[in-house]
């Protein structure tokens, strides 16, 4: 804490002010009186030249200011000759005016005659504009220039002036418009600086301010003071006596620019015009030299008193101001010694403040640098997702006309040995059919029954089976929250998940080990971190974490993990779609998959699935049918509707062999054609997926309407959700003839046994 008497006002003979007081006095009281008469003189003298060299300023930023203002109006005459200007093509002329002020601040807006905007380059084309700003209060049609007065960006919010020139479009008067900021303005004060001491202002039409060279955020938008304004009114150029808007008197020049009718203001400070009289004082003082350098002797034991110090206090500021902290070090002179303590006390509060902000630098770089690694690998699972259903969708229908054609080519063999072939074909596309369906689930949302499921219920029941999947060796422990909250999912998926996180662990820990799944309430907040789970939007969740103690995953491994065939296994001994069907059920949920793994320490793959508030359905027996007769035979027309052609014929063929009579459509538009033109059909199975304006989904309802009696069934490859078509069959693809066959059969069976009592 200072000493009291540092606070006395009282100078004091151990300060700096006491030291040169006492100096001033022996220099200045022989040279006074002749430096005052002396500067009274050069005061006059001084101050009318500064007028003059004010006025000449001032007159030229004027025309400097008109300049600026040309300048835009020549861009928007150039612009307003564009073809699709004139010719009403305003989104693409939109373009051409985006790409004339691309990367600056300036805006080009195309306006009606009654103020609405058609056009804002801020704005991209189509969204909704709000009204023009600038001209509100009129144009001076006087001037060559139309400029408009200070006013609000409508977009940006910033204080803003614009230029205009009248346009014609498709025949209509209309103005195209180039506006700017007032931080536009201000870079003629940065390009033509103003002397030392001057105050330049710029005004619009009603005398508020514009641009201005001190406290210009400030000062812009306030009204210049009301002497100032009288003076403009009566006159385009003149001096006045005046004070600034910060209440400093001052000596004002102004000068109006013709074309804009803005004005320029050179202000003059009085303190400043004062500095003619120093100067007289300086003369004088040279010619009483002897005098002062009696003087100087006399003051010269004192200033050595207090220029020591001042010399160790610069030093000390030079390295504190690269970096240095600085030690407290008395001088001997009381205001050096305050100032030295400063310097002291700041260079050690910065050494902290430094040191903290580095430390949470370092920490926001580490958490942006790990939500974009987070990001990036979302975004390349959804783009593999994408591919991988897609090439899925089209192998299904490969798989379909081989599976169809094996079928076929059953029934017409006739060697035991062919059918042996044919037995080993089967099984291979049934196989393949398996692994699309796999990479069907990475791909799209899967088609299944979703059930509100009560996994209190079900982890224990199904961590019994796991239990005996992964062996004795394997210690399996199980724990979830007593109010644990339902989910709503497919439940034979979520089975197939938890077991393909066991199954992998148990082969991580070589046999051996301890797994342990755990199931857990999670409510995540506004921006609140998830691991590698950032994407989740906030809300409530159950996290299902499967945790073992095997050999861990490298960090390139666990970016790669949910890829669809990457596997850490040997070859053949495992397909790598196991965790790319984990990801698709918990992403087709509504939730995602995040994995935490480290080399010796282990693996934990966690789903995230977000809380259902509805009832968990009732458990019920489970309804297994049996198998369809390969021999019984059918009736009934069947108008078939498959864009591919393979898929097309061959099923046809095989339905044929079952006692059907198939007509066939290549779109569902062509199939409408055909139902109205008359054909008579008992059953329509159609694709979902097909070209033209209509879907499968979009045929059933349609035929819904027009011929509501009519029985359908759906049949895809594609594992989109048919809720647009409830109560209708679904086949999914690749298809097994005799099945396809009960199918229809029993589509048709209500049609058939109400023909049946009519004709009783």
């Amino acid at each position: 804490m200072l000493p009291r008497t540092l606070s006395s006002t009282a100078p004091r003979a151990g300060s700096v002010r006491g030291k040169l007081r006492a100096m001033v006095w022996l220099i200045v009281l022989p040279t006074l009186l002749l430096s005052v008469i002396a500067g009274v003189a050069v005061f006059q003298t001084e101050r009318r030249a500064a007028v003059a060299a004010a006025t000449e300023t001032a007159e030229a930023l004027s025309l400097v200011a008109d300049r600026e203002m040309a300048v835009r109006t020549a861009l928007l005459q150039a612009l307003s000759v564009s073809p699709s200007l004139a010719q009403g093509r305003l989104e693409q002329f939109h373009g051409e005016a985006s790409r004339l002020v691309s990367g600056s601040p300036n805006t080009i807006v195309l306006t009606t005659v009654d103020g609405r905007q058609l056009i804002n380059t801020r704005i991209a084309w189509g969204q909704p504009l709000p009204a023009a700003g600038g001209f509100t209060d009129g144009i001076d049609t006087t001037r060559r220039l139309l400029v408009s007065n200070l006013y609000t960006g409508p977009v940006n919010g910033q204080p803003s002036f614009a230029v205009r020139v009248p346009v014609t479009v498709l025949g209509r008067p209309m103005y195209l418009g180039y506006g700017s900021p007032v931080s536009e303005m201000q870079q003629i004060f940065r390009q033509q600086p103003l002397p030392e001491g001057w105050l330049g202002v710029v005004l619009d039409r009603n005398a508020v301010v514009i641009a201005r060279t001190r406290d210009p955020e400030k000062r812009v938008g306030q009204q210049a003071s009301a002497n100032m304004r009288d003076a403009l009114s009566r006159g385009n150029q003149g001096v006045v006596d005046a004070r600034t808007l910060d209440g400093e008197p001052v000596f004002t020049v102004f000068s109006r620019a013709p074309d804009s009718g803005w004005v320029v203001l050179i202000g003059l400070s009085q303190s400043e015009l004062a500095k003619g009289a120093w100067t007289a004082f300086a003369m004088m003082l040279t010619l009483s030299l002897a005098f002062i350098v009696l003087a100087l002797v006399l003051a010269r034991r004192m200033s050595r008193a207090i220029a020591d110090p001042l010399r160790r206090l610069r030093k000390d500021a030079i390295r504190m101001g690269g970096g240095a902290t600085i030690d407290e070090v008395p001088g001997g002179v009381d205001e050096i010694d305050v100032v030295q303590h400063a310097l002291a006390t700041a260079s050690r509060e910065r050494a902290g403040n430094e040191s903290r902000l580095r430390e949470e630098i370092d920490a926001a770089v580490a958490q942006t640098r790990h939500a974009q690694q987070a990001v990036l690998r979302s975004q390349k699972l959804e783009a593999l997702g994408r591919l991988t259903g897609g090439i899925a969708h089209d192998f299904n229908n490969l798989l379909q006309t081989m599976t169809t054609g094996l079928q076929l080519a059953r029934r017409l063999s006739t060697d035991p040995r062919a059918d042996t072939a044919l037995d080993a074909c089967q099984r291979a596309t049934a196989k393949a059919a398996q692994l699309t369906r796999q990479l069907l689930a990475f791909g799209r949302p899967q088609v299944g029954h979703e059930a509100v499921i009560d996994l209190r219920r079900q982890l224990p029941e199904l961590m019994a089976l796991a239990g005996g999947a992964v062996g004795s060796a394997v210690d399996v422990e199980l724990s979830i929250d007593e109010d644990l909250w339902p989910v709503r999912t497919d439940p034979v998926q979520l089975e197939l998940a938890v077991l393909n996180l066991a199954l992998n662990a148990r082969d991580a820990m070589h046999g051996r080990g301890r797994l342990t799944v755990s199931a857990r309430k999670r409510v995540l907040a506004q921006a609140d971190p998830v691991g590698l789970a950032p994407e989740l939007l906030p809300g409530e969740y159950v996290a299902i974490a499967v945790r073992d103690t095997g050999d861990g995953m490298t960090q390139d491994q666990m970016e790669r993990a949910f890829e669809p065939f990457f596997t850490t296994k040997a070859v053949g001994q495992g397909s790598g779609l196991g965790l790319a069907q984990v990801y698709a059920l918990a992403r087709s949920a509504g939730g995602t998959a995040g994995i935490v793994s480290k080399i010796g320490l282990g693996t934990e793959v966690t789903l995230w699935l977000p809380r259902s508030h509805g009832r968990t359905e009732a458990e019920g027996p489970i309804v297994r049918a049996d198998g369809p007769d390969a021999d019984q035979r059918f009736a009934g027309t069947v108008l078939l509707v498959e864009d591919e052609p393979s898929v097309r014929e061959l099923t046809a063929q095989a339905l044929e062999e079952r006692g059907f009579t198939v007509k066939t459509a290549p779109t569902a538009d062509h199939a409408l054609d055909l139902l109205r033109g008359g054909l008579t059909a008992d059953v329509v199975l159609t694709d979902i997926v097909m070209p033209g304006e209509r879907s499968g989904v979009d045929l059933v309802r349609t035929l819904k309407v027009l011929k509501p009696t009519l029985p359908m069934v759906l049949a895809s490859g594609h594992p989109v959700r048919i809720e647009e078509a409830p109560n209708v069959p679904l086949v999914p693809k690749p298809y097994d003839i005799d099945v396809l066959a009960a199918v229809l059969g029993e589509a048709m069976r209500p049609t058939h046994e109400a023909t049946d009592v009519k004709g009783r």
